[in-house]
């Protein structure tokens, strides 16, 4: 419905959203001049004459096909970034999926352009947002997280305590990526365990979630940062082992999130592990059907809106299809492998217990006949009854002799 940035800029189907975001951008230049003393025509020169002094570092932060014969004229260029960006700002602001007409907006279009700023063909530089944005990018963070949260920040009157003056975003999907993919102090120690990892390891027999609880591995929650992809981990235990995940809730934005995170990390100039498509690979192999669905939705783990059980594990079925972490071969393993190292640790974890058949026998008897409070009672029950019957016979004898 709206396009930003230069790629798809005068496409065809987008007139009405070219309408909006010159509403929009007026309305941003507008409160604007309020907050810093100019009017409305001072402020946007102001803005325009900001964006026109950096335009050659603005440039750069484009590929030479996105901008094309079109926007070597600079003027053209500046334009368009003063009103996307500007815009862009004024919805991140105001968006609120409790009050469309905040933008003057309807639900259903409010929820397609919050989509439309997802795809990683519309994304604009951080840098182009925080020349504009009003309070000479202090509040930048705040409009980040309103954005991510279809305004539940300004909506509850969240504090916003993440700064994003030392962290180096380059548009909105590089922010939300690091959101759910902030890490925790064990980086390095994955990395460690990464290097004695034996390449003649055995070939990851489980399947899927329906098989790990076969062997006793119980799915849980994580207890801190509960949304955080890269919380994950495997605890093995007597009787089986714990597997603990992040909790995820999927609704109809989450096919094109999932799909643009992949096609970043898939851009040849992007530095990464594949953190999101290592995620993804992951689940992948614990969700075969609608069945692994269910047992992660009744463990908590899934929070699924997105439709029946059968649609996500689709999902995950067709992204699993041609995520390049697909090449990496439990078999052939090289420390070259671009692949984050975590969840190479964590199959092998698995794998490991998968294989233990003592434990997976314990694990199968524990799960098979004391699988309920009535079979724990009834077996204590026998048990007693065993004892008594044995002690009674001992006496008997006793008094007998």
């Amino acid at each position: 419905m709206v396009s930003f940035g230069p790629i798809h800029h005068g496409g065809e189907g987008l007139e009405q959203g070219e309408h909006y975001k010159l509403l929009w951008a007026s309305k941003f230049v507008a409160e604007y001049g309020e907050k810093t003393g100019r009017d409305t025509n001072e402020a946007a020169q102001f803005l325009l004459k900001r964006i026109q002094d950096n335009i050659e570092e603005l440039k750069k932060l484009f590929s030479e096909d996105a901008l094309g014969l079109k926007y070597n004229d600079n003027n053209n260029l500046v334009w368009l970034l003063f009103v996307d960006g500007c815009s862009l700002l004024h919805f991140m602001e105001n968006v609120d999926d409790h009050n469309p007409k905040a933008l003057n907006l309807k639900l259903d279009q409010l929820m397609y352009m919050w989509i439309d700023i997802l795809l990683l063909e519309n994304q604009l530089p951080i840098t182009l947002l925080t020349m504009l944005s009003k309070e000479e990018g202090t509040d930048l963070e705040y409009l980040l997280e309103n954005q991510a949260g279809m305004g539940e920040i300004k909506r509850e009157k969240v504090e916003v305590k993440v700064s994003i003056q030392n962290q180096e975003y380059i548009h909105f999907l590089h922010y939300f990526r690091y959101v759910f993919l902030e890490t925790d102090d064990n980086d390095n120690a994955y990395e460690e365990m990464a290097v004695n990892i034996d390449p003649s390891n055995d070939w990851h027999t489980y399947k899927n979630i329906r098989d790990l609880k076969a062997v006793g591995i119980r799915v849980t929650t994580n207890k801190k940062d509960k949304w955080v992809w890269s919380n994950i981990s495997f605890t093995p235990k007597w009787f089986g082992g714990e597997l603990s995940l992040p909790v995820y809730l999927f609704n109809d934005v989450t096919p094109y999130f999932f799909r643009n995170l992949i096609a970043y990390e898939m851009c040849p100039d992007v530095i990464c592990n594949y953190e999101c498509c290592s995620f993804f690979s992951f689940m992948d192999s614990l969700i075969d059907s609608a069945e692994d669905v269910k047992e992660l939705r009744l463990a908590g783990v899934f929070y699924n809106l997105l439709g029946s059980d059968q649609d996500l594990a689709n999902l995950f079925n067709d992204l699993g299809n041609d995520l390049p972490t697909k090449m990496y071969s439990n078999t052939m393993y090289t420390q070259v492998v671009a692949y984050s190292k975590r969840y190479i640790i964590l199959k092998q974890q698995i794998q490991q217990h998968y294989k233990n058949k003592w434990k997976t026998w314990l694990a199968l008897g524990y799960n098979t006949y004391f699988n309920t409070p009535w079979a724990m009672i009834a077996f204590l029950a026998a048990s007693v009854a065993l004892i008594l019957t044995f002690v009674q016979t001992w006496f008997t004898m006793f008094k007998s002799c």
